[in-house]
């Protein structure tokens, strides 16, 4: 797009949007693609579908993302495999595991371990615990927000579950989503109130116990500063 098309208020429209997403990935960067796309993740799959265009690695890298985001984890899983035959790399298999966990798969471990041993630089194998174990972890980082705080927290519960709601997914959900602060602002008064926190997509980014009870930590402080109507660089804690 020109500057002066920007500046006199003209956009991509979606078709644009998807053409310029294509060829990100075919330059290798299917991630801003996907970017690029921004939302209505099930249309633009669709609308990539519809398209005159060879089905290259690039394409198939694209609908991997777009079906992943869009919650539709069969065709995803299909679409990367495909892409990895043609051409392994350490995102396609790290999607592949996140995309795997999602489906129950037993083989997931496999691909994060393929996604490390490509690029121990940006993706870990997994550090995986128990549920029990987990919630500690929720409940350590919890006691860490001073105590002014927590005590505006009475009516507030801290949840744990594996991933985010497949539909909510569907409806434009992130699927690699940490958390979610669900309810009104502690200004509001709204209930009810829950703090979510999703198991799997900590593990999948945490190497270590470490790791694990830091990315916790951070997330239960992002989202309890939802609850008090706080953006990231407010928070006083």
């Amino acid at each position: 797009m020109r500057l002066s098309d920007w500046f006199s208020g003209r956009r991509l429209s979606p078709r644009d949007r998807l053409v310029k997403a294509l060829q990100q990935a075919r330059d290798g960067d299917p991630e801003d693609g996907v970017e690029t796309i921004a939302e209505s993740f099930a249309e633009a799959l669709a609308e990539l579908r519809a398209l005159s265009e060879p089905v290259d690695i690039g394409w198939l890298r694209l609908a991997a993302r777009l079906a992943y985001r869009a919650g539709e984890m069969t065709a995803a899983a299909d679409f990367v495999q495909q892409a990895l035959d043609r051409g392994e790399e350490a995102p396609g298999w790290h999607l592949l595991g996140r995309i795997r966990i999602w489906l129950k798969r037993p083989d997931a471990a496999a691909a994060f371990q393929r996604a490390a041993s490509l690029e121990p630089q940006t993706f870990v194998v997994p550090f995986r615990v128990k549920r029990d174990h987990f919630a500690r972890l929720a409940e350590a980082a919890l006691a860490d927000i001073p105590e002014t705080f927590q005590s505006q927290m009475l009516n507030t519960m801290i949840v744990v579950d594996d991933l985010p709601d497949l539909d909510a997914v569907r409806e434009g959900e992130d699927p690699d989503l940490l958390g979610v602060y669900e309810g009104a602002t502690v200004l509001e008064h709204g209930l009810p109130e829950r703090i979510v926190l999703y198991q799997r997509n900590h593990e999948n980014i945490a190497a270590d116990q470490a790791e694990l009870a830091q990315e916790v930590r951070e997330t239960m402080r992002h989202e309890i500063g939802h609850h008090f109507g706080m953006a990231e660089d407010e928070l006083p804690y």
